[in-house]
């Protein structure tokens, strides 16, 4: 997206009136069609074969379209994109020939040899005259339709899901940090840096993670790893005090401090991973942090029983943040559900349906879109949390009234989903949505809808699979993968990795995990 030599592709159709090659009229030609890219990648290779060792240029063929068309031609190597040549014809094959030789005769040259560019991937934009610009991206020998700097993904299957898990695995391995255990929040896909801070909300999820995966297929390398970044957790709580069982919120790498943040939201989903601990292993040391992290939360609450989304320590003064926060309310509910699931005990029952209840009327109020103070009023990711905590609620109450509420509130979300599939840039995301942090929580959660759909003989489980294999195509092509890391130092680095959003090189770490743990649960389903 930084790059200036990357073209904005805001449309896959390439728009005709008149389109025709010299001899005899020809239909309307499509970037997404994949021999046409290929004949204008393998077109481009030739002539470069033929300068260095006068073997002939082959045959332009289908790419002897007129057109008065403009096309450039960049080299990628490790990373970098040295320079670019320009051409411009009448005919597509002539300006692809121009920019080739144009790149070869450029100022700056002298230091790409044959080998170089042999090496390189090139990256070729064209465009007719009065349309817009298309481009394509060289992986392995095949030219790959580029959206922005990302490989357009045409279709998905269990190949490919399954390789993506593997690749997030991988990406979450090296997240953690090697002498503390603890997950970094942040990986720059530019510096190849992490930020320099672990932080306990991300370490609990990104082990809730690595568990799903090891049920889903055994790795002695997350076996090995599990007792020590369970070990990071439990030191991240507070063991005595006013916010005894609390968790801080990060440690500073450089200095070894942690701060004095105590954020609900991080309490609560690290109770998550405590409860999956306990049911693992037995062992009550995480099921006594996880009674010492609830009955904190029982604490963090407002008269009426609603939650105080967290607490900072300034200068030796408790310093409340008392905003209304529908992630950090559902959050908790799912913690409380969880909790009451686990324990049998009635305050953490009694605490959850408070919350439950106070989901139904503001459901109700905001038309099944929830809203609050932190996010804007299209924002779907504090829906998603209202659709995760009220099926939590669910699981224990067994009130049908929370049911039909809670898919309510989904089918609220999954009509904002783009489903227009001749945009592939935009094509199963929901909403304003961009990133990929949001929209990979969406399709965890109607995950876990679709699972316990299936589980009860619900009505209508089926319509949730197409809006979920929409959202999965449209994450794993905002993935980084060899075929689009073309533009980076260190790729392998980024593989795996969840693209931040289409501003920022970035990976979140809790992108991956949500992204992850909904891919395991639609490939351990039926679904096809």
């Amino acid at each position: 997206m930084k790059k200036i030599y990357r073209c904005l592709i805001v449309a896959f159709w390439l728009i005709n009136s008149g389109f025709a090659s010299s001899v005899n009229p020809a239909p309307a030609v499509s970037i997404s069609n994949e021999n046409l890219r290929n004949d204008v990648l393998h077109f481009a290779r030739s002539i470069v074969r033929s300068h260095f060792s006068g073997t002939p240029v082959s045959s332009p063929g289908a790419i002897a379209l007129e057109g008065n068309w403009t096309v450039s031609v960049t080299p990628y190597l490790h990373g970098v994109a040295s320079c670019t040549g320009f051409g411009k014809s009448p005919m597509l094959h002539q300006a692809v020939k121009n920019a080739v030789q144009n790149l070869i005769a450029a100022r700056g040259y002298t230091h790409l040899s044959e080998k170089d560019l042999r090496d390189a991937r090139f990256m070729i934009s064209f465009s007719r005259s009065g349309s817009q610009e298309y481009s394509l991206i060289e992986y392995r020998g095949e030219a790959k339709e580029l959206i922005n700097d990302v490989v357009a993904i045409q279709h998905l299957d269990k190949d490919i899901i399954y390789s993506k898990i593997r690749d997030a695995k991988e990406y979450l391995l090296r997240a953690m940090d090697k002498n503390t255990y603890g997950f970094h929040k942040l990986y720059s896909a530019i510096s190849g840096t992490f930020d320099n801070r672990v932080i306990t909300t991300y370490t609990s999820s990104s082990l809730y993670s690595l568990l799903k995966l090891n049920d889903l297929e055994r790795d002695e390398r997350i076996v090995e790893r599990i007792p020590f970044i369970a070990d990071f957790i439990l030191s991240m709580q507070v063991q005595k005090g006013e916010h005894k069982g609390a968790f801080h919120y990060s440690l500073s790498l450089e200095t070894g401090e942690k701060d004095h943040r105590f954020v609900v939201g991080t309490v609560s989903k690290t109770i998550f991973t405590l409860l999956e601990l306990y049911a693992r292993t037995e062992d009550k040391r995480y099921l006594d942090s996880a009674v010492l992290a609830a009955d904190w939360l029982l604490g963090m609450r407002n008269p009426d029983g609603t939650v105080i989304s967290q607490v900072k320590i300034q200068n030796g003064e408790e310093v409340f943040d008392r905003r209304y926060s529908t992630l950090y309310t559902g959050e908790v509910l799912s913690a409380f559900s969880r909790m009451y699931a686990a324990t049998s005990d009635e305050r953490y029952y009694k605490a959850a349906e408070i919350l439950a209840d106070h989901f139904l009327k503001r459901a109700e109020h905001d038309g099944y879109f929830l809203k609050d103070d932190y996010r804007t009023p299209t924002d779907s990711v504090p829906t998603s949390w209202g659709v995760m905590s009220l099926l939590d609620f669910y699981k224990i109450s067994e009130n049908e009234v929370y049911k039909e509420v809670l898919l309510k509130c989904l089918n609220e979300i999954l009509k904002r989903q783009h489903t227009n599939s001749n945009d592939l840039y935009n094509y199963g995301r929901i909403g304003t949505g961009q990133h990929t942090s949001g929209i990979g929580w969406i399709n965890e959660v109607t995950s876990e809808v679709y699972l316990l759909c299936k589980k009860e003989n619900w009505k209508g489980c089926m319509a949730y699979e197409e809006p979920m294999m929409k959202m999965m195509r449209w994450l794993i092509q905002n993935t980084y993968s060899e075929a689009n890391t073309y533009f980076l130092k260190q790729p392998k680095k980024a593989i795996g990795g969840l693209i931040r959003s289409n501003t920022k090189e970035e990976v979140r770490t809790d992108a991956v995990c949500h992204g992850v743990n909904g891919y395991i649960n639609l490939f351990k389903s039926s679904i096809r």
